[in-house]
């Protein structure tokens, strides 16, 4: 079971699941839970990561077909999923002294607390997962 009894924010980020989703996805986009929770390193126990898209449903990430039992990623999933900083705005990211990441931390709280509340939602539960203890 790859060492996880949980699927909870501390121990998966939102995005690579979403990443998974978009992987495991059929030619809609539509991946049932058992392919997700064995994608996921859970082959026996379903309820974990079902848990965790009901969540990251709630937040409006994912969407659900009730009948199939299936999952798929949102518009706004799949937007997340298919940005990336290019090449220049990561080398400019990494070159900022740490003292100044204040400010970028601000810039970015800024974003959360104006912005689509999908993407708040994902960048707090960002902080949660890379700020747990590991």
């Amino acid at each position: 079971m790859n060492g996880h009894r949980h699927a909870t924010v501390r121990d998966f980020r939102d995005r690579d699941i979403m990443l998974k989703l978009l992987a495991e996805g059929d030619e809609d986009g539509w991946v049932e839970t058992e392919a997700m929770a064995a994608s996921m390193g859970f082959s026996e126990d379903n309820r974990p990561p079902a848990i965790r898209l009901a969540w990251m449903r709630r937040y409006g990430m994912v969407e659900r077909d009730e009948e199939r039992k299936m999952w798929r990623l949102t518009d706004g999933g799949l937007r997340v999923t298919k940005s990336h900083l290019k090449a220049a705005q990561s080398r400019t990211i990494e070159t900022v002294p740490d003292e100044a990441m204040v400010e970028v931390m601000a810039a970015v709280l800024t974003r959360y607390r104006h912005g689509e509340p999908m993407l708040a939602h994902l960048l707090r539960r960002e902080y949660l997962f890379g700020t747990a203890p590991r």
